[in-house]
């Protein structure tokens, strides 16, 4: 005969474990959050000349604020490894 646990006290404990994480993963996101906008609006905030000077463009504010541009400038890459040609009439434009 296999032996379950129906008692008030168990369901009660595991309904405010996942309450407790629920709020801990919410606060969690929360601040991951707060801290891409900030940083949105700090490099937002850079003219064109500061943030080329930091070696980003305006393009990648976003992708850096969400901690996303490692995996695009890897995506950019080529299958070996080397960065994809860029046509030089274009190199600098936004």
């Amino acid at each position: 005969m296999a032996h379950t646990l129906h008692n008030n006290s168990s369901v009660a404990s595991v309904f405010a474990y996942k309450v407790v994480t629920f709020f801990e993963r919410l606060g969690a996101a929360l601040a991951k959050r707060k801290e891409a906008r900030q940083t949105f609006k700090t490099l937002h905030a850079l003219t064109d000349r500061e943030l080329s000077d930091i070696g980003i463009s305006r393009g990648d504010i976003r992708s850096i604020s969400n901690d996303t541009w490692e995996d695009n400038r890897r995506r950019d890459l080529t299958p070996y490894g080397k960065p994809v040609s860029v046509n030089p009439n274009l190199r600098g434009s936004v």
